[in-house]
């Protein structure tokens, strides 16, 4: 039993160290162990200074401080963001026009979308996956390449985006707070606060994990948002943070 606890916990800390954040699932998945075990491994590693425990798993205890670049944040495409992609997909109509932010989770709702949209958007990505779907009118907001966030921006873009009427900006979110959305990039942060401005709906689709991110740049307010994807129920205090006209969709 020790040794198989023991090997158990390397078996975690290996994860936490690849994927930075571990849920009680993923744990009990991972090393098929009841709900109980999970919890209570994951008491005994933050004890022990493997993690910091967080109420619904264990994260890095580097999680957090830095921002993790786009191509680290691909490599952790969970379920969850797969089901929050569905949700947002499902806000989409036929005829409709769009913006898709630089997001991971969004990047799996551009390669879902199968109706005729107009979708714009600053991400490399995103276009990449669009552009080989016939059905979608894509526009490409120019500019110079951010190699680290992989969008492209210049001032340009703005008083381009002010002009649109969006049915909806999908937009993802570096960090949360009481205060808002933030973002690591003062130009990304600009065109986050211009949609906001902008679009008819603001939806944001993020994990709840943000909330434990810091990011210096504040696109727009928690106010601003018409409808939040999660993969987890909020506590009362986050969800308190919120417009009571916000819609809150937690997606499974």
């Amino acid at each position: 039993m020790t040794m198989y606890r023991e090997k158990r916990f390397e078996e975690i800390k290996r994860l936490l160290t690849e994927r930075k954040e571990l849920s009680i699932e993923d744990i009990m998945q991972a090393v098929g162990v009841s709900r109980d075990t999970a919890r209570r491994d994951v008491v005994a590693l933050a004890e022990s200074g493997a993690g910091r425990r967080t109420r619904g798993g264990i994260v890095s205890l580097t999680f957090g401080h830095t921002v993790p670049s786009y191509s680290e944040r691909l490599k952790l495409f969970s379920k969850e963001k797969t089901a929050m992609a569905k949700q947002a997909l499902a806000l989409i109509r036929p005829g409709g026009v769009y913006f898709i932010d630089d997001s991971t989770t969004l990047l799996k709702l551009s390669q879902s979308i199968d109706v005729p949209v107009t979708i714009y958007t600053h991400s490399l990505d995103n276009a990449i996956a669009l552009a080989v779907k016939s059905e979608v009118t894509l526009r490409v907001l120019g500019g110079k390449l951010n190699h680290h966030g992989r969008f492209f921006f210049e001032a340009a873009t703005l008083e381009q985006l002010r002009r649109i009427a969006f049915d909806a900006a999908f937009i993802g979110a570096t960090a949360l707070s009481q205060e808002g959305v933030y973002f690591p990039y003062a130009d990304d942060a600009a065109v986050k606060a211009t949609l906001a401005a902008a679009a008819r709906q603001v939806i944001v689709v993020s994990e709840t994990q943000k909330f434990q991110i810091q990011a210096p740049y504040r696109g727009f307010t928690l106010a601003a948002i018409d409808t939040f994807i999660t993969e987890r129920a909020l506590t009362v205090q986050q969800q308190a943070w919120f417009a009571g006209t916000t819609k809150i969709l937690v997606a499974h």
